[in-house]
C-alpha cells in the first residue's frame, strides 16, 4: 500500500507510540497542529489510481509499527463450485474468518507470518478496493487521535508533578494543565497503561503544598490556598470519571480495584509486542482476555 496519505498517517503515529514509549516529552503547539493538519490531509486525500469498483477481495489490516496487511478473502477458493449460492456462501465464510483474523492481528494474537498467501504485506493498489481502503483510512485516523489524546494525558501529569515540587509550587501552570487534562475524553486501557498518572490524580485530589516550610506573607498564603483548593476540586471531578470506565459505581475503593486491574493487564499483554500493545483500544483487550479465558484448561472435577 504505497498512498501517500497512509504514510504520513502511519509516520504521525509511530512518532507518537516512541514519545509514550521513551517517557514524557513536551509538545508545542506546533507539533499539534501539525498532527491535526496531518489527519485533516489524509483524511481527505484520495488515491492516484483509477478506483477498483470490484467487491473487495481484501480485508485490510494497519499495524501500529508501520505495516499494511491484506487478508487475502479469495486464498486457498476452490476452481470451481456446484453453483452460484455455493460460490457466495464459501466467500461469506472466507470473509467472516478475515474479519477474525483481523482482530486477532490487532491485538497481537496473530502473526502475519504465520499465513503466507493467506496475508500479504503491502498489498498493491489494484489487489485493494475503494471502500476497503476508506476503512482502513477511518481505522488508521482513530489510532492517530487515540494515541495522541493518550500522549497528552501522560504529558500533561507529568507536567503537573513537575508544577508541584516540594520547595515552590506554580498553581498556575498547575491549573492550566489540569484544564487541559480535563478536556481529554480518555478509555479504560488508556489508564491501564499509566497507573502513575492516575496516581498523580489520585494524590492531587488531597493537595495542600508545603505551607509549613514555605515562608509566605500572609496575601500570598490566603491566595495560594485558594489556588490549592481549586486544584483539589479539579482533580477531583477528573478522577471521578474513571471509576465509570471500569463500571465501578464507587470512587473511595477505586484505587484498590484499579491495582488489580492494571495487574491483569500488564499480565494479559506480556507476551504482546509492544508498538500493538500501546495501540490496543478496549475491544482489543477484551478480546486477549476472551483469548486467555478459553485457553485456560477447566478445573479437575472433584470426586
Amino acid at each position: 500500500m504505497k498512498r501517500a496519505g497512509f504514510r504520513k498517517a502511519m509516520i504521525e503515529i509511530n512518532k507518537v507510540a516512541e514519545e509514550k514509549a521513551n517517557g514524557p516529552k513536551h509538545v508545542d503547539e506546533e507539533t499539534e497542529q501539525q498532527l491535526k493538519t496531518t489527519a485533516a490531509v489524509t483524511s481527505f486525500q484520495e488515491p492516484s489510481r483509477p478506483a477498483n469498483n470490484e467487491e473487495n477481495n481484501m480485508v485490510l489490516v494497519y499495524l501500529p509499527y508501520g505495516k499494511v496487511f491484506g487478508i487475502n478473502i479469495n486464498h486457498n477458493k476452490p476452481e470451481s463450485f456446484e453453483n452460484a449460492a455455493a460460490e457466495q456462501s464459501w466467500i461469506n465464510e472466507s470473509r467472516k474468518e478475515a474479519k477474525v483474523q483481523k482482530e486477532q492481528m490487532l491485538s497481537g494474537q496473530l502473526d502475519p507470518k504465520s499465513l503466507p498467501g493467506r496475508i500479504i504485506v503491502e498489498p498493491s493498489p489494484n489487489e485493494t478496493g475503494r471502500k476497503e481502503e476508506r476503512k482502513l483510512m477511518k481505522d488508521i485516523l482513530k489510532l492517530e487521535n487515540a494515541l495522541t489524546i493518550e500522549r497528552d494525558f501522560f504529558d500533561l501529569c507529568a507536567k503537573i508533578r513537575q508544577c508541584l515540587p516540594l520547595r515552590q509550587a506554580h498553581v498556575t501552570k498547575c491549573l492550566k494543565n489540569l484544564g487541559r487534562l480535563k478536556k481529554l475524553e480518555l478509555t479504560k486501557v488508556m489508564l491501564l497503561r499509566h497507573p502513575e498518572s492516575v496516581d498523580t490524580l489520585r494524590k492531587l485530589q488531597g493537595y495542600v503544598g508545603n505551607l509549613k516550610k514555605w515562608k509566605m506573607p500572609r496575601s500570598d498564603k490566603i491566595k495560594f490556598e485558594a489556588q490549592a483548593k481549586i486544584i483539589r476540586q479539579e482533580a477531583t471531578i477528573i478522577y471521578a470519571r474513571f471509576p465509570k470506565l471500569f463500571d465501578s459505581a464507587e470512587t473511595k475503593d477505586f484505587w484498590q480495584e484499579y491495582c488489580k486491574e492494571v495487574k491483569i493487564f500488564k499480565e494479559t499483554t506480556k507476551k504482546v509486542n509492544s508498538s500493538i500493545r500501546v495501540a490496543l483500544d478496549e475491544r482489543m483487550y477484551n478480546n486477549l482476555i476472551k483469548a486467555g479465558q478459553e485457553n485456560t484448561p477447566a478445573p479437575a472435577e472433584t470426586q
